[in-house]
């Protein structure tokens, strides 16, 4: 399964960050263990809905789960819309909350 897990890096050891202003979104296949990148820098800065159209982006990655520090509620709507679970965690780095994942400590919002 590929995670995207909301960060202010590109790698495995980044910050774990909120949802819809985070810097990056961090891909990580839970089958193969690799990584990739995708900047969400464009919804960083805007307005309104960012979340939502943070959302919209991270569906398009085929992830099949989000895990995030913090996530609004209009984000949070349209993923399970999708059939996709949200994680909220509180581990300092993207590889911690994988791990979490990995360990099935983490519980869908």
């Amino acid at each position: 399964m590929k995670l995207a897990l909301s960060s202010q890096g590109t790698t495995a050891d980044s910050v774990l960050g909120g949802f819809g202003r985070c810097r990056y979104f961090v891909l990580y296949d839970t089958d193969t263990g690799q990584v990739s990148t995708m900047s969400n820098e464009g919804n960083m800065v805007a307005g309104r809905g960012a979340g939502t159209r943070t959302a919209q982006d991270v569906v398009k990655t085929g992830a099949g789960a989000v895990i995030t520090s913090q996530i609004g509620p209009k984000a949070v709507s349209y993923l399970k819309g999708k059939d996709m679970p949200v994680y909220v965690s509180a581990a300092q780095s993207v590889e911690q909350a994988v791990q979490e994942f990995l360990d099935g400590t983490l519980q869908a919002v």
